[in-house]
């Protein structure tokens, strides 16, 4: 069971990012190739739109888990290693905030979609189920954030553990 969950945590969002980028090119394409015949399909564009949409806010929670947001890391580079991960903790719960906000914030607005009856108008989905992207891949991010917050803990313990130990 734990090697499933560890299979699945390391392609989650890269396999699903390449499903939806997929289909999203594949849409699109036939879109082009239609209107060559005079004809279209409405419903390509909006359902495109959906997945990019999706899949950018699943690349979100990819790149914390790799640490590939854009940072500016001179100062940062600068600072001895226990300063250094006291900004990086520092800035990841910054993040974590502000993921908990949208989350809490978001989760208000799908509500609110979802009363007044919002269709999108080729498809006539919901359109919480766009909204619901930033939803879901915010509580993504903040598993991702929480486990990586944990991570540089328990390297700061063991560092510790290591140099009472060398003394």
């Amino acid at each position: 069971m734990k090697r499933l969950f560890w299979s699945l945590e390391a392609r989650f969002e890269p396999t699903l990012i390449v499903v939806l980028i997929s289909a999203m090119t594949t849409l699109i394409c036939l879109q082009i190739l239609l209107r060559l015949f005079d004809a279209s399909m409405p419903q390509a564009e909006e359902i495109a739109r959906y997945l990019f949409v999706w899949a950018m806010y699943l690349c979100i929670s990819y790149a914390i888990r790799d640490e590939r947001h854009i940072r500016i890391l001179f100062l940062v580079d600068h600072l001895p290693e226990n300063l250094r991960m006291l900004a990086f903790n520092c800035a990841d719960l910054i993040f974590l905030g502000y993921f908990v906000t949208i989350v809490y914030v978001g989760r208000g607005v799908i509500e609110r979609s979802l009363e007044l009856g919002q269709i999108a108008p080729a498809t006539e989905v919901p359109v919480a189920v766009l909204y619901s992207s930033v939803v879901v891949c915010s509580v993504l991010g903040v598993v991702r954030l929480i486990v990586r917050l944990r991570e540089r803990i328990r390297t700061i313990d063991n560092n510790r553990c290591i140099e009472g130990v060398e003394a």
